[in-house]
């Protein structure tokens, strides 16, 4: 009987991962299919940067940061830039949202659509700035760079709502 609570905890932390898995997938397909289908002249929210914000600030930050480094790759492998610049970016955003969780009460509606303004603009310079010293390439747009961070600050909230409920209902994250 000593060994079946040991058996059931890492049954749950199996569900947890495959939970964890399909929540990655499904924010990747719908990331993929929003961009190739609903941009308004070339502009789309950055969901898998709404998703890191999400989890960074629903997640414990071990986790968050490992959805967060899992996000940039998969920025990474669709882009153009330097390969690893996504990750360590959404990755180090994660870490610093784990900071201001301490100070900030980012449960609420207003402070995340602030935070995901601020940190989408910090970390697009945080990106473009890596891909021109180590890559001396350009790869962001000015009309990106001016619309996207209100594009996600808009939605941040709606996906911050729609992760809490996969938290509370299928206990990932």
């Amino acid at each position: 009987a000593a060994g079946r609570p040991g058996r059931a905890l890492r049954g749950r932390e199996e569900m947890t991962l495959i939970g964890d898995l399909l929540l990655y997938v499904l924010t990747g397909a719908v990331y993929w299919w929003w961009t190739a289908n609903l941009t308004v002249f070339g502009l789309a929210p950055n969901i898998a940067f709404m998703a890191a914000l999400a989890a960074a600030i629903l997640a414990r930050p071990a986790k968050a940061m490992a959805y967060g480094f899992f996000f940039g790759v998969y920025l990474d492998l669709l882009g153009t830039g330097v390969f690893g610049a996504y990750a360590l970016t959404y990755t180090m955003m994660a870490y610093g949202v784990y900071i201001l969780k301490r100070h900030f009460d980012l449960v609420g509606g207003f402070s995340q659509i602030i935070a995901a303004l601020t940190l989408s603009v910090l970390t697009m310079l945080f990106d473009q700035s890596l891909s021109l010293i180590f890559a001396k390439i350009n790869p962001l747009e000015l009309k990106a760079f001016l619309v996207e961070p209100f594009l996600n600050a808009a939605l941040t909230p709606f996906v911050v709502y729609l992760f809490a409920q996969f938290k509370k209902r299928f206990g990932v994250l």
